[in-house]
């Protein structure tokens, strides 16, 4: 007797308007078989695992799970079916513990609750279970609007492995970019958890990271305009081809195709800054027309640090200037005033407003962003969609119809339509982009040097410190342990991983 695919779809499709977010897509994924999911931003991808773990219905299609029909109306109905997911955006409730967001789809003999009360120390111990298969040591009893960007990711994912345990079938586990905020170590927890998860089920594993899905998965499906264009074995194919695939040429070799100007005055300077818990003395210089780049390990305090200069959090001690001459109140308000921006790596909850339109998202940026009058609005907005390459191209959607990766396209724009821009600071900018868009993302970064702004990044990747800035700082532990200028000083990832450790 043939044992039943894990899921199998069948002319799959699905539109919103006249946008074709997904086209008659058809696919298997065996039992015991790890499928990488690759493409650009905007290629469906997103839209599809909503499909499978019932937040979107398809409009055409069939759907298998274990070899009968399936129709999700709401998410509840996928996780009876045994799938869990990891969304690229994150999807905990934050006024609740982590052990409550880990048993939020508990249900039966095995459930943590007796009369509809929780028994509290079943439902911590629970919890403290799967969290040690993911190497996470949060405490479960913290409320999750307490937790790091990082450590709420590990839930998330420590979430999805515990519907798989709970359900009766053969599970499907679905991550969509679960390793974009996690370091190496944790990356390495999340893969051999795969590679066991792998024994009792399936998983279905989307990242930009094409190193990381030829290493993790057996097989790759390349989508490209809401369509299924390819299926490859993972050892048949390169990561240039799999680029190739997805845009249709090949990738542009990684070079520096510019010169950093000379360290004129700086447009902002900071002097022996602290917050408490989270850095101390720390000074640095920002010039315009360069890119610093910050980079750190978790705990290393290069992300409050950002905040700081954006005025988003306060200071226990320190200076700032700006052209030469100390500001004696710093606020977000007043950094804006100052023409400084900031784009947070939590889009979805600092850096736009989902139901309103890219359109209107773009309409929240700051004075001098743009001429005044609705026509050259309208013009402006469409001019930097067809610069990025937005997609849909059409910014009276909804921003929380469009992909991860073009709502941070979105995102930063609004900051780049700005006339007087001085400063922008940019948390993660290339998180959860594929190669294509982060280049572009990349240009208008020099673009806005170029413009004499002065850029601070904390990259996801050292080698992304490398390609993109003129400058990186290394931190750890709150405070600077090295800095470099990229072309004189010429560091190499391991100069800068050995002043992180």
């Amino acid at each position: 007797m043939t044992t039943p695919a894990a899921l199998r779809l069948d002319g799959v499709s699905k539109s919103f308007g006249s946008v074709h977010a997904v086209r008659d897509v058809s696919l298997t994924i065996a039992r015991h078989e790890v499928v990488g999911l690759v493409g650009e931003n905007g290629a469906g991808k997103s839209t599809l695992l909503k499909i499978l773990t019932g937040i979107h219905t398809p409009d055409a299609g069939t759907i298998e799970v274990a070899g009968s029909p399936v129709r999700f109306s709401r998410p509840q109905d996928a996780v009876a079916a045994g799938i869990g997911v990891v969304h690229q955006e994150q999807s905990l409730l934050p006024n609740l513990s982590v052990a409550e967001n880990l048993a939020v789809h508990d249900a039966g003999p095995d459930s943590p609750t007796r009369f509809g009360l929780y028994r509290w120390g079943r439902l911590n111990a629970d919890a403290r279970q799967v969290l040690d298969r993911v190497g996470s040591r949060v405490d479960p009893r913290t409320l999750v609007r307490d937790l790091s960007f990082v450590d709420r990711q590990m839930v998330e994912i420590a979430r999805a492995l515990r519907v798989g345990e709970r359900a009766h079938t053969s599970p499907l586990l679905v991550l969509d970019e679960p390793t974009a905020v996690l370091d190496r170590d944790e990356t390495e927890v999340l893969e051999q958890e795969i590679a066991s998860l792998k024994e009792v089920g399936s998983v279905v594993f989307v990242s930009h990271r094409l190193d990381e899905v030829r290493r993790i998965c057996d097989r790759i499906l390349v989508m490209t305009h809401g369509e299924l264009v390819a299926d490859r074995r993972s050892e048949e194919v390169n990561e240039a081809e799999i680029f190739e695939l997805m845009i249709g040429r090949r990738a542009d070799a990684r070079e520096r195709s510019w010169t950093a100007p000379a360290a004129a005055e700086p447009v902002l300077e900071a002097t022996s800054l602290r917050r408490s818990g989270r850095f101390a003395d720390v000074s640095l210089a920002l010039h315009p027309g360069r890119c610093l780049a910050i980079v750190g390990a978790l705990g290393s305090g290069r992300e409050q640090l950002c905040r700081a200069l954006f005025g988003a959090v306060g200071l226990d001690g320190g200076r700032i200037e700006l052209a030469g001459r100390p500001v004696r109140s710093w606020s977000m308000r007043s950094a804006v005033e100052q023409g400084v921006g900031y784009v947070s790596s939590e889009r979805r909850v600092e850096a736009m407003v989902g139901g309103l339109s890219a359109r209107e998202n773009l309409a929240l940026a700051p004075r001098g962003t743009r001429p005044a009058g609705s026509h050259d609005a309208r013009r402006l907005t469409e001019q930097w969609f067809e610069r990025l390459d937005v997609r849909p191209n059409d910014p009276d959607v909804a921003l929380d119809r469009f992909s991860g990766g073009n709502q941070q396209k979105v995102v930063m724009a609004k900051w780049l339509t700005m006339t007087d821009l001085k400063v922008l600071i940019l948390d993660h900018p290339l998180r959860g982009l594929d190669p294509d868009a982060a280049a572009a993302v990349n240009a208008e970064i020099r673009s806005a040097c170029e413009r004499g702004a002065a850029v601070v990044m904390l990259p996801d990747t050292l080698e992304e410190a490398l390609e993109t800035a003129d400058d990186v700082l290394v931190m750890r532990d709150g405070e600077i342990t090295a800095r470099f200028d990229v072309v004189a000083d010429a560091p190499t990832s391991l100069d800068l991983l050995e002043r992180m450790v």
